[in-house]
């Protein structure tokens, strides 16, 4: 007769399993379902007691990201973001130097100095607020278009990928520079130009690579509009226009209103 396979205690089992990255326990828990009560009863509690129960809000004219969260016994959340170099003694005594958070993925977030002092390079990090672990981004390049700015979003899949990236969305100004042969800033060749275009080159921030590299996007579909199009949105703020990634893509709430997929 043959003998049963051997099976690990349930503790035992649940005590492997903890040291499992979140990206692999996920798929640990498909494996099968003697697995997935291990994680769903053993394991669940103790990942939620290392969530962020609490809200970052931006309000205009302060330099720093307010937390709010209700009392709890859990770990407490350092929503000043002490732990982080730019954050020291000297800067406390400052009330016009802090950190904001630009944007957030599926518990990490993306900070940058928020102070005339940080200027013309404001420092950023992406930061798990939970474990207080975070890295400093290297500088952001230039535009790649002359005279446009960009915005910077955050892209992290756990469940796929330890891994985050960063994208610099290239976003058209309310005042483009005149041209060279003109004073008129209607005269400008680029306010014609489609938006967004055919060919769209984004810098990309990789946390395996550890460097900005160019990523080109193509366009599928018409465009949204012209660049003078976009320019006409006064009620464009870029605080206020957010992205969500979602199954491997990054979806982007634009200028005129319009909606922007980037498959990663």
């Amino acid at each position: 007769m043959a003998s049963e396979p051997a099976t690990l205690p349930d503790d035992a089992l649940a005590e492997v399993l903890r040291r499992l990255p979140p990206h692999v326990l996920a798929k640990a828990r498909r494996v099968c379902t003697a697995w997935r009560d291990a994680v769903d009863d053993r394991l669940h509690a103790s990942l939620l007691s290392r969530s962020v129960r609490g809200i970052f809000i931006n309000f205009k004219g302060q330099y720093f990201s307010e937390f709010f969260s209700r009392p709890s016994t859990g770990p407490a959340i350092d929503g000043g973001f002490d732990f982080l170099p730019c954050m020291g003694v000297e800067v406390k005594d400052h009330c016009d130097m802090g950190v904001k958070v630009k944007d957030h993925c599926n518990g990490l977030l993306l900070c940058r100095e928020s102070s005339y002092r940080a200027l013309p390079c404001p420092r950023e990090y992406v930061v798990n607020p939970a474990t207080r672990r975070w890295a400093r981004l290297p500088k952001r390049p230039p535009p790649l278009v002359p005279g446009f700015d960009h915005t910077a979003h955050l892209a992290f899949e756990p469940a796929v990928s330890p891994h985050y990236q960063v994208f610099l969305i290239p976003r058209v100004p309310w005042r483009l520079p005149s041209d060279r042969e003109s004073d008129d800033d209607d005269d400008n060749p680029l306010l014609e130009l489609e938006w967004p275009p055919a060919s769209y080159l984004v810098d990309v921030f990789s946390l395996v690579t550890q460097r900005w590299d160019t990523t080109t996007f193509l366009r599928e579909g018409e465009a949204a509009g012209i660049v003078a199009d976009m320019q006409l949105d006064w009620r464009y703020d870029p605080s206020l226009y957010h992205a969500v990634y979602w199954q491997s893509a990054l979806y982007i709430h634009c200028q005129h209103g319009y909606l922007t997929r980037y498959e990663t």
